[in-house]
């Protein structure tokens, strides 16, 4: 009898089973939104809690210029050098530098010194927006400009903009370190140089590799990287600067891979941005904003390797720009087995480096290579 029943209303009782569980289906889902939508606001108030209550400590920042499509860039810079920064710690009030990172050790964490990257959002699609939100979430690092619009021609105005929220936003800033996203930074070796010879920049341990134009009583900031005074202007392609008029090379300037400038520099720069020419090229930008400034301490260094092409990889290198995440990798995996000593897996020199030549006009500034 109950076959029979089954036989007759098979389709029936299939049809009702079907529309039970699709209502529980849609019941639920009606559930996670209501449920989800608080939850996600609470949690994006206190990711900008933490972001914001944190920033009185910070004495150097680390400025990392990024395109809203390089998550993977980033993240690969958040699983390697940026972990290096917990080997600065402080002790008895000094800041020192110390080997602090194994692959699966807790390390010292401090608030002293903060990655920033920082990415234009105006224009991005929906779906571009919810990933960068959810990244920002997740990371804590990431400095947005809502109303900037993130490209290649916009990278002096994004300079300046961070410039602006440093300068207003961390009142113990003492130095920012300048990179890009495909740049491998010995963030605590800059850090510990800083601490150790800033902004006079000079002593035996670091004599070999800097350069600076005169030695004065006392210094008014720091502008700290790889030199250039003689490269001539783009006309065409896509670093034209189509505004530039002030001579038939760039101004010197420290190259954009990587460079580090001290606060006073990032207040003017701040205070009279209105009044700033801006390139297309930002550290080129930077050479000019700076150009007039008295009594700045500018320093050559052959341990930031910054040219358009990389010059190879020596262990005192403190930055090398155009490295790929699997390069970063590699040279995170070298340095933690070797406990901080050996950058390089294999040495090596492919294009030769130079001393600055300050006492000579820029033209001849930097002929000299070994």
């Amino acid at each position: 009898m109950f076959a029979v029943f089954l036989k007759r209303y098979k389709g029936m009782i299939l049809a009702s089973i079907l529309f039970f569980y699709l209502g529980c289906g849609i019941t639920l889902s009606f559930i996670r939104i209501e449920c989800a939508s608080p939850t996600s606001n609470a949690s994006t108030r206190k990711i900008k809690e933490n972001f914001e209550n944190n920033l009185d400590k910070i004495e150097y920042a680390v400025l990392i210029i990024s395109n809203p499509l390089n998550e993977a860039k980033r993240d690969a810079i958040r699983t390697t050098w940026a972990n290096f920064i917990d080997n600065i710690f402080i002790e008895n009030g000094e800041h020192l530098y110390k080997w602090n990172h194994t692959w699966t050790g807790n390390s010292i964490k401090h608030e002293l010194i903060k990655c920033f990257f920082v990415v234009g959002t105006e224009g991005l699609d929906t779906e571009r927006m919810k990933k960068i939100q959810a990244e920002h979430t997740r990371s804590n690092d990431l400095l947005l400009f809502n109303n900037f619009e993130d490209s290649y021609k916009n990278l002096a105005k994004k300079l300046i903009r961070s410039l602006e929220w440093m300068s207003n936003n961390l009142k113990d800033l003492k130095y920012v370190i300048k990179c890009d996203d495909d740049s491998f930074v010995r963030v605590d070796l800059i850090v510990r140089d800083l601490e150790a010879f800033a902004p006079e920049m000079s002593g035996p341990m670091i004599s070999q590799y800097v350069t600076y134009k005169k030695s004065l009583p006392t210094y008014k900031g720091l502008y700290w990287g790889y030199f250039d005074g003689r490269a001539k202007v783009f006309l065409n392609g896509k670093w034209q600067e189509k505004e530039w008029f002030l001579c038939d090379t760039y101004l010197p300037y420290a190259l954009g891979g990587g460079y580090v400038i001290s606060r006073s520099i990032v207040d003017y720069i701040a205070k009279n941005s209105q009044f700033l020419s801006h390139y297309n090229s930002e550290d080129v930008s930077m050479g000019v904003w700076t150009a007039a400034l008295d009594g700045i301490n500018r320093v050559h260094d052959t341990r930031f390797d910054t040219e358009w092409k990389s010059r190879g990889c020596d262990s005192n290198m403190l930055v090398r720009h155009k490295q790929t995440p699997s390069d970063m990798f590699q040279m995170y995996k070298t340095l933690v087995h070797s406990q901080g000593t050996k950058l390089c897996k294999t040495e090596s020199a492919l294009r030769k480096s130079y001393h600055y030549n300050w006492n000579s006009l820029p033209s001849i500034c930097c002929k000299e290579k070994y």
